[in-house]
């Protein structure tokens, strides 16, 4: 997510991502007026209020800022996973689901996409597809095994088999006699 910021307004941008980097979305927030203001850094301007909003669990007005972030640029991969992330944290699951699968349609490659898509399938308790997206997602990038192994949204998943055998560390060839 690298949104053009005409020079005259970069520094103001880079300060107010320098505030999200240290976790002062309240700092950061009242400082993005001006990237609002102007079509130009206008995109920039939301990513950054979105980032600020989430920060502070304003979910609903991070929703509403990547409605607009998405209007402009709707093929963005990072505005559907965002947007599905805010989804999840307002307990819209289905929402959320309807996200990674719009992001999935335009690119079925992303094992991000297919990752958050089973959390959330999981947290919405259909264990089936959860299981299969998060094979998928590791299919095309074995680093989520790993990343499954600790992720919460997977704890209705530890009992089942497949999700066992996902996440099972890869241990050295057995020698064939």
């Amino acid at each position: 997510m690298n949104y053009p910021t005409p020079k005259p307004l970069q520094r103001l941008a880079d300060e107010v991502d320098g505030w999200l980097e240290l976790r002062c979305p309240e700092r950061a927030l009242p400082l993005i007026t001006p990237l609002l203001e102007e079509p130009d850094p206008r995109a920039c301007g939301l990513s950054l209020q979105v980032r600020a909003q989430a920060r502070l669990g304003a979910f609903d007005d991070a929703l509403a800022s990547l409605d607009e972030l998405s209007k402009l640029h709707p093929e963005d991969a990072w505005v559907d996973l965002t947007e599905a992330w805010c989804r999840r944290r307002v307990g819209d699951l289905e929402g959320a689901i309807r996200c990674i699968q719009q992001l999935l349609a335009r690119d079925p490659k992303h094992d991000v996409a297919y990752f958050n898509l089973a959390c959330y399938l999981a947290l919405a308790g259909d264990r089936d597809r959860a299981v299969d997206a998060l094979s998928v997602a590791c299919g095309i990038n074995p680093d989520n095994r790993v990343l499954a192994l600790d992720e919460p949204d997977f704890d209705g998943l530890r009992t089942d088999d497949r999700f066992r055998v996902l996440v099972r560390p890869a241990g050295p060839e057995t020698p064939q006699s």
